[in-house]
């Protein structure tokens, strides 16, 4: 759209320059009429233009009317450019259309070169015209694959959205999506009753499948999207505002009694994407800043063209995320060539996986939102065409981003007392139930925080009860907080050609669990040297947080008393929590993409144009130094390949293979290395695999 507007303009600023060159051919009469035409043209269009200021204008009225008809300028612009003198008219025009970036000094030079051109030269001949060659009804090439970005660097024209509706305020209304629905085969699953039995792939070993590897089939009708495009040009400004908000289909499952029995086909409708976005030019850059939940700096600009979408490759090797953010970015070209820098501030979020369903449901997470700061992200990105003879290639980019925030953790004063289990015998019914005392655990919604008092400690130099004894709750008579970094950098390619394109992401960083990396792990106790006693694997002398973390705590150079049971000895040091250490981790993807139907050169209009097929490797690595103290998943692969088919612009249909690989992450101590294993098709095993098959049309619109 915006290319045609420019050509409009263009074409318009030529033959006006040519007017000149065409003074004296027609009739006194003619130019009568014709003046006559132009001052009911800019009239309609301008009703406070006088007659006065057209007759004395250097500019045509008849042009500065249909630039205002067309949006171009506003009538208080055109008004102002009908009373300079002729001499001072063409320039000035010029320069309101180059403000508005709506021509080019390129276009300027060709409407330069047309003014100067002989009668009949080329753009003025008076011989008739060649033949102009038949319109084709397509693209002259089947279109090479382009690379799915969900973060272009496009600047937005103002008008350059063709709407679905518009709307009384003067803002433009389009809407997209599709439906999909799908086959699923897996020959095994995640594991356990909480990751056991969902249509999209984790990585594995996440718990016991039971005697078997847990093969299943899912026939998945809730990948149905729906999004909102707007835009809004307030009259006379020189501001681009745009929106989107957009939701899917692929949430959680209802619990009513009414649809409980067919909760499995009742999933509910949630936000992917919300965002208000201001575009304005500083001098010749475009500058931009939007507000809302967009896809993150973060990773995001590169992603695998999976048919799976619910999951699009968790914990193995995607990298990305939503978030709510603020963000603003600047635009510097050459030609072809474009450098964007782009700076956010984001919720930190860290995907706490202790947090009751309540908690959750009341405010999702809290260990980011509680360090007081926001995170920040950085995006660089380098686009540039391979090739500029190539035809239906979209340009490469190159990427860097970048993330830091910060979570921490708060631990109150003292948990509430749990008794021995109350038993009741009912003697006649209905059966009455005591209702516990206050001073015992009965807030089933939380997690039952604080710090454990079993559990003594002597000779601690931040105890200050006169027997040289405390418990954890005495030594922290207001409780503690604690926390950690979260730290993440990406590098991202994008290279198509007309025979394949290249998509690849590597990343590097720690407590990468909210952006689905690092196997999913977040952070561990690192007591760095302290002494606490294990008992069972446990560690007694613990405090839990307000997310329902356990942070344990401990002493330098501590013993377990030889005397006293569940009692310690600090050699007059304090007793410290330990460090919440970040998991840390690595991965990404490469992904070829192959434009079958141009490759074999098939008819553009032809059944046969839509052929593609997707060939990727990812994975994702967790430090096994760092997720032996998490969930003991070390790696995990994903292999997939896709062919896709796409009958025209509304329907396609997609079969999808993926071999998913999982290890685990190898036990380290000071005596060398020993394998982890754990429960996998009725047997212990450091290593599980799934072939999973997934076929089905979608439908865009």
């Amino acid at each position: 759209m915006c290319s045609r507007f420019r050509l409009l303009l263009l074409t318009c600023l030529t033959l006006f320059a040519c007017i000149p060159l065409w003074a004296g051919e027609g009739s006194s009469t003619d130019n009568a009429t014709n003046s006559t035409n132009a001052s009911l043209s800019i009239n309609a269009a301008l009703p406070s233009a006088s007659i006065k200021a057209q007759s004395e204008a250097g500019l045509s009225p008849a042009l500065l009317g249909l630039f205002v008809m067309k949006g171009f300028l506003t009538p208080e612009e055109a008004n102002t450019l009908l009373t300079v003198p002729a001499s001072a008219g063409m320039p000035q025009l010029l320069s309101v259309l180059k403000t508005k970036g709506l021509v080019t000094d390129a276009d300027l030079a060709q409407v330069s070169s047309a003014a100067t051109q002989s009668p009949t030269g080329f753009m003025l001949s008076t011989a008739s015209p060649p033949a102009a060659p038949p319109a084709d009804s397509g693209p002259a090439v089947i279109p090479a694959v382009a690379p799915l970005r969900v973060l272009p660097i496009d600047i937005p024209k103002q008008a350059g959205m063709i709407p679905d509706i518009k709307l009384g305020s003067g803002a433009n209304l389009k809407f997209y999506g599709f439906y999909k629905a799908s086959a699923v085969s897996d020959t095994a699953s995640s594991g356990g009753p909480t990751f056991g039995s969902q249509d999209w792939p984790l990585p594995l070993l996440l718990a016991d499948t039971g005697p078997t590897s847990d093969p299943q089939v899912h026939l998945k009708a809730r990948g149905f999207r729906i999004g909102a495009q707007t835009e809004w040009v307030p009259k006379g400004s020189d501001f681009t505002i745009t929106g989107r908000v957009e939701g899917d289909f692929e949430g959680d499952y209802t619990d009513v009694n009414n649809r409980n029995i067919s909760g499995s086909a009742r999933s509910q409708f949630s936000l992917r994407l919300a965002w208000m976005r201001i575009d304005h030019k500083i001098g010749d850059l475009p500058w931009f800043a939007e507000f809302g939940e967009d896809w993150s700096l973060l990773g995001s600009s590169t992603l695998p063209s999976l048919f799976e979408t619910t999951g699009l490759g968790v914990g193995m090797g995607s990298l990305y995320e939503r978030m709510p953010q603020f963000k603003t970015g600047v635009q510097f070209h050459s030609g072809d060539f474009k450098v964007q820098p782009e700076f956010a501030i984001v919720m930190p979020t860290a995907g706490s996986s202790a947090l009751t369903v309540d908690q959750r449901l009341r405010f999702g997470d809290r260990a980011g939102a509680e360090s007081n700061q926001p995170g920040v992200e950085a995006r660089l990105v380098f686009q540039f065409p391979l090739n500029r003879s190539w035809k239906g290639v979209a340009p490469a980019q190159i990427i860097f981003s970048g993330h830091h925030a910060r979570m921490n953790e708060i631990i109150p004063h003292a948990k509430q007392v749990v008794p021995t289990p109350y038993t009741f015998t009912c003697t006649a019914l209905p059966c009455t139930v005591t209702v516990p005392v206050p001073t015992i655990f009965t807030n089933v919604n939380s997690q039952n925080v604080g710090f454990a008092t079993t559990w003594s400690i002597v000779g601690a130099s931040n105890c200050a009860e006169p027997s040289g004894t405390c418990n954890l709750e005495q030594i922290f008579p207001t409780g503690t907080q604690v926390g950690n970094p979260q730290n993440i950098w990406t590098a991202e390619i994008q290279l198509p050609t007309p025979w394949v394109t290249l998509a690849a992401k590597f990343y590097r960083g720690n407590d990468m669990r909210f952006f689905f990396g690092g196997q999913l792990n977040d952070v561990y106790n690192n007591l760095n040297g302290l002494f606490s006693p294990e008992v069972s694997g446990a560690f007694p002398l613990n405090g839990i947080s307000e997310s329902g973390r356990s942070i344990t705590f401990g002493c330098s150079g501590g013993t377990l008393d030889a005397v006293l049971s569940n009692t310690i000895d600090c050699p007059g040091t304090a007793v410290q929590s330990a460090i919440l250490q970040p998991v840390g981790g690595s991965g990404g993807f490469a992904e070829l993409s192959f434009p079958l139907s141009r490759i074999f050169h098939a008819n553009p209009e032809g059944h046969n144009s839509g052929w593609v097929l997707h060939m990727g490797y990812g994975t994702d690595r967790a430090k096994y130094s760092d997720a032996q103290h998490g969930n003991h998943l070390g790696r995990t692969d994903l292999d997939s390949a896709s062919l896709t088919y796409r009958l025209n612009k509304w329907v396609t249909f997609v079969h999808e293979v993926s071999y998913i690989t999982t290890f685990t992450a190898n036990n380290q101590s000071a005596s060398g290395f020993t394998v982890e294993t754990l429960p996998f098709a009725g047997k212990l095993t450091r290593q599980a695999h799934n072939w999973r098959n997934e076929f089905g049309p979608v439908f865009t619109f």
